[in-house]
């Protein structure tokens, strides 16, 4: 187990010291910062970087997460995304009803992921849940689908035309979904919080990735802090280092109710600095953020093109203990030029 790459209080190789009390603060003086913002709607996002031509025009996706039976009125788009938690209970009728709702939009690509109150999806937690009265196997097989696709560790194509050319030209996105999250009391489709699941699963050629549950420090962040004063980190490690592997132009997800929001993941290098600052990684430290930051701010450029940057959307429309009222669906608009 690689327990440098965990987030606190899961790593234990470096026990909080003096100067976690004092970087909290500082690195706000160095950075950006990383926290959640409601999101400016709709929001824009193009493979080519921002001030590119844009020869195409957009793909409209939707984002929504956490409904729990609810079924908000949602703007018009190309792609739907629903990115888990569908339902409160997780029975197959509360399964059902959530995808009559979704197969009537009128969104001609419908994707889902599973999250951990979709008990009934998940065929591992068969065993777990002894005490529910309905053939959980048998019921499973009688769900259906109607034009939606479940993604459940695995990737899709989409093509989509665009509409008014003359000569038809396709439009490709790849969609990588996964229901996942760290474990959190007795729910479906988790894994203990110190494991490895994401290193090496996500495809490169990933254009979007759903997934329940956030990444480390990014759609994460719910107004809960660490006694150094810090954000209480809810997402997983192992789930940023994959992204930042990878770099998918969006990820969309869910699970942390109060984290609703956009933000950033920029892949440069002083962004992943403070990262592995944040984390206590291990080869990360003061010294490697300092010569990091310098460097960008005498030359005023960054380490790689904005064009590679990811959005992270946590789309959980549920109401949390922050924001009472149930919130709206996200509309992004991702330009592929």
């Amino acid at each position: 187990m690689n327990s440098h790459l965990l987030p606190f209080p899961y790593n234990q190789l470096k026990p909080p010291t003096w100067l976690d009390h004092i970087l909290h603060p500082l690195s706000g003086l160095l950075f950006d910062g990383v926290k959640d913002r409601t999101p400016q709607i709709p929001v824009h996002v193009s493979v080519a970087g921002r001030g590119a031509k844009q020869e195409l025009p957009p793909i409209r996706i939707i984002c929504i997460s956490d409904t729990h039976n609810l079924t908000p009125l949602l703007p018009p788009g190309d792609i739907l995304i629903h990115a888990g938690d569908l339902t409160a209970r997780g029975t197959s009728e509360e399964i059902q009803s959530q995808l009559r709702w979704i197969s009537a939009q009128p969104h001609p690509h419908k994707i889902i992921v599973a999250g951990n109150h979709d008990i009934i999806l998940d065929e591992a937690s068969d065993a777990k849940f002894l005490s529910r009265s309905e053939d959980c196997a048998a019921e499973r097989e009688r769900i259906k689908w109607d034009g939606i696709t479940y993604l459940q560790n695995e990737s899709v194509t989409l093509n989509l035309p665009v509409p008014g050319l003359e000569t038809q030209q396709i439009r490709k996105v790849t969609i990588f979904g996964s229901p996942y999250t760290p474990e959190l009391g007795s729910w479906a489709f988790q894994y203990p919080a110190i494991r490895d699941m994401w290193t090496g699963r996500v495809p490169d050629d990933t254009d979007i990735l759903v997934v329940h549950g956030p990444p480390a420090l990014y759609g994460d962040c719910d107004g809960q802090t660490e006694p150094t004063g810090a954000a209480k980190v809810k997402g997983d490690g192992y789930l940023l280092r994959e992204i930042r592997r990878v770099k998918p132009k969006m990820v969309v997800c869910g699970h942390i109710h109060g984290a609703f929001g956009t933000t950033i993941i920029r892949h440069d290098g002083i962004q992943e600095v403070e990262n592995g600052l944040h984390m206590r990684w291990e080869g990360y430290g003061l010294s490697n953020t300092l010569i990091h930051s310098a460097k960008v701010k005498i030359t005023g450029r960054r380490a790689s093109d904005p064009g590679e940057d990811t959005l992270v959307v946590n789309a959980a429309i549920a109401p949390s203990d922050l924001q009472k009222e149930t919130k709206s669906p996200v509309p992004v608009d991702l330009y592929l030029t």
